[in-house]
């Protein structure tokens, strides 16, 4: 998880070269939450060490525009990498440095699902999410599993009503309430959709949310970085050819996930379907019908990765 900035900190090795006269190369990582952002700070850290700043505002819905994370990275000369939840696309514009963009998609269906787990938290072996247990219920259950404290409870009411529901019930409560609709619906077209320095343009239906998804497949177009949290390690690899063309050496390390509630060696199709197939058919169809543009999205950002789309 990425922590504030401190500014007081001390500069870290010099940076990587650069072409003479050329504008300086720099990564930014826009971390889209639950698309193995995790995995990716730890690429940058295992390459870039201190060279590699992590930060967030103090609040969720702070957010960080173009103008902002140009002073951040004017003022970090001797960073190499950013990595932030709350930045905005599209990169900043600059004489004196050039962003090279890292955004990785994931399927929308395998994301929903991942933030489903992640919000509910750790479950007895009936399927009882420890977080609505009575406190002597609890006592008794961190025992039994050895822990002598209770791990993090998510608070928010998303995290809440995910451990009052399986994940049907998560899903139909997340569609009906107009405040969690955000999260199962086109979430990823959001984060790609806003124009320069504006808030992403949406229209709430009854299929979901719908954004400007023109904007977002421009937005994608010119993303160095694209990679897909399914294909995490092929596509950090081909971040390292592309970044060696900028004088920037990017290699994976040894353990490569991080932060993942679960893995699955199953291709994604059928993955996508375990995660439907236990869904009633109405709610599976309007869950699919919420995430259209995610899912076109998604396939977008593949046929630009497969035939080397950078810009």
């Amino acid at each position: 998880m990425c922590s504030q900035t401190n500014p007081n900190r001390s500069a870290g090795p010099a940076p990587a070269p650069q072409g003479a006269g050329g504008p300086r190369p720099v990564i930014v990582h826009y971390h889209i939450y639950k698309n193995a952002g995790t995995s990716f700070d730890h690429v940058l850290r295992h390459n870039y060490g201190a060279r590699h700043e992590c930060f967030d505002g103090p609040f969720p819905f702070f957010s960080i525009d173009q103008e902002q994370l140009d002073r951040i990275i004017m003022r970090r000369p001797d960073t190499v990498a950013f990595s932030s939840h709350q930045v905005a696309l599209p990169q900043p514009s600059s004489l004196d440095y050039r962003v090279l963009a890292a955004v990785f998609l994931r399927n929308p269906f395998l994301r929903i699902a991942s933030i489903y787990r992640f919000k509910r938290g750790p479950e007895r072996a009936d399927g009882t999410a420890l977080a609505t247990l009575p406190p002597d219920e609890l006592r008794a259950e961190l025992a039994a599993q050895g822990l002598a404290d209770p791990p993090p409870f998510d608070a928010t009411s998303t995290g809440i009503a995910a451990q009052q529901h399986d994940f049907a019930g998560w899903i139909e409560h997340c569609l009906s309430v107009p405040a969690e609709t955000v999260h199962v619906s086109n979430a990823q077209t959001r984060f790609l959709a806003a124009p320069f320095r504006c808030r992403p343009l949406l229209r709430r239906g009854a299929a979901g949310i719908e954004y400007d998804l023109g904007t977002a497949t421009r937005v994608l177009a010119g993303i160095e970085l694209l990679g897909r949290a399914e294909m995490f390690e092929p596509d950090v690899t081909r971040f390292g050819r592309i970044l060696a063309e900028h004088g920037l050496t990017l290699t994976l390390p040894d353990d490569t996930r991080h932060n993942v509630t679960r893995q699955d060696a199953a291709p994604v199709a059928a993955q996508v379907e375990a995660v439907l197939a236990p869904l009633p058919f109405a709610l599976r169809n309007r869950l699919i019908r919420a995430n259209t543009q995610d899912l076109a999205l998604y396939d977008r950002a593949s046929a630009l990765i497969s035939r080397d789309h950078r810009p």
